[in-house]
């Protein structure tokens, strides 16, 4: 249930954060200097066990926008990244690292491109990595534009070309991003909530550096290992992750069946999905062999 009180904002910002206390304050910083300035921040704490709710709840005195929750028990960042977009009120929707920062003009340039091109469903800047001391490390330069006017090759650009999922951080209208999946709970789940905004419209990108990412071993999920992804994802899931690929792939075809299409796109996106399926055959296979044999172990 949304607890929110006072007028609706055009843009939410939903900041989900765990143990975040290196790096909260500036993320929360550059959000707050922004040049456009009608937006909520609703900071979502899966019950920190640093200083996150100390310095969250100071923000939340100190200027209106802010909304601080913090959850009784730490329910995984799939959880708590849905958990904001079911709180959110605006009419645009970005999703804020508490790792990250942003260029001041970031909502402004987002918000103009959404509000001028309806087409289009998310916008983004360029990204520019940095380490975990805020050191600059350079320029992305595989961030993507997908303007293409079927769904089913925007579909099928995204899942092949789309690197670093820098464009999550971008603006997203939230009414399209609640007809979707939002977050799936299995690693590589946000490049596939990417590949269904992909049907319902275009991926905008604006020329400049507007997202400053943290590319170091203390933040950067990429350089966990498959037990602490699978745990910060979920941490009260399974220990193992074993039907990845297949749930890719079955969420390949869910978000098809979600999503009002013309016959015609639709028979196009299930190609793809099925190419793709022989394509990833053998990781197909091999997780399938992987579990047998690991039951047929436990077994004897």
């Amino acid at each position: 249930m949304n607890h929110a009180a006072g007028p609706v904002p055009r843009v939410t910002i939903g900041m989900p954060v765990y143990n975040g206390a290196s790096h909260v304050a500036q993320a929360i910083d550059s959000l707050l200097s922004q040049t456009f300035g009608d937006f909520e921040l609703i900071v979502a704490d899966n019950a920190s066990t640093d200083r996150t709710g100390d310095i969250c709840s100071e923000y939340q005195a100190r200027d209106p926008r802010v909304r601080y929750v913090r959850h009784a028990t730490n329910r995984g960042s799939v959880f708590n990244w849905n958990f904001v977009v079911a709180e959110a009120r605006g009419q645009y929707f970005k999703w804020a690292s508490a790792n990250d920062y942003c260029a001041p003009t970031q909502l402004e340039r987002c918000v103009n491109v959404l509000d001028t091109e309806p087409a289009v469903v998310i916008t983004y800047g360029r990204t520019a990595f940095v380490d975990d001391a805020g050191q600059l490390i350079g320029e992305y330069p595989h961030d993507i534009e997908v303007l293409d006017a079927r769904p089913s090759v925007r579909f099928e650009r995204v899942c092949r070309e789309l690197r670093a999922n820098n464009a999550q951080s971008g603006l997203i209208r939230l009414g399209t991003l609640r007809r979707t999946g939002i977050e799936r709970s299995y690693p590589g789940g946000d490049m596939t909530l990417m590949s269904e905004l992909a049907l319902h419209g275009g991926f905008r990108r604006v020329p400049e550096v507007l997202l400053y990412r943290r590319m170091g071993l203390e933040s950067a999920t990429k350089f966990r290992s498959a037990s602490e992804l699978r745990t910060f994802l979920n941490p009260v899931a399974k220990k193992r992750q074993d039907f990845v690929m297949w749930q890719t792939h079955w969420d390949y075809v869910a978000s098809m069946s979600r999503t009002p299409l013309p016959l015609g796109e639709r028979l196009a996106v299930l190609k793809y999905i099925l190419r793709s399926a022989w394509w990833f055959r053998s990781n197909l296979w091999r997780e399938v062999a992987a579990v047998f044999t690991q039951r047929t172990a436990t077994a004897i």
